[in-house]
């Protein structure tokens, strides 16, 4: 379905999107946009903290902050 998806969107063949690259990005965003991790979860489906943690990175701006 992912495949399909990524197809109609336009996506380019030779770019490897899966199920867990979508949740990552995602993840990245939300954190970059100072979304709570506890919102996060909601929207992700996360059990926990950690698991936010593992997923995403911190940016240059946040890692300065």
């Amino acid at each position: 379905m992912l495949k399909a998806m990524a197809k109609d969107a336009g996506f380019l063949k030779h770019k490897r999107i899966t199920n867990h690259s979508v949740r990552k990005f995602l993840v990245q965003k939300l954190r970059n946009a100072n979304i709570p991790p506890t919102e996060t979860m909601a929207i992700t489906g996360h059990n926990n903290v950690q698991s936010i943690t593992n997923y995403s990175n911190i940016s240059v701006e946040q890692q300065q902050k």
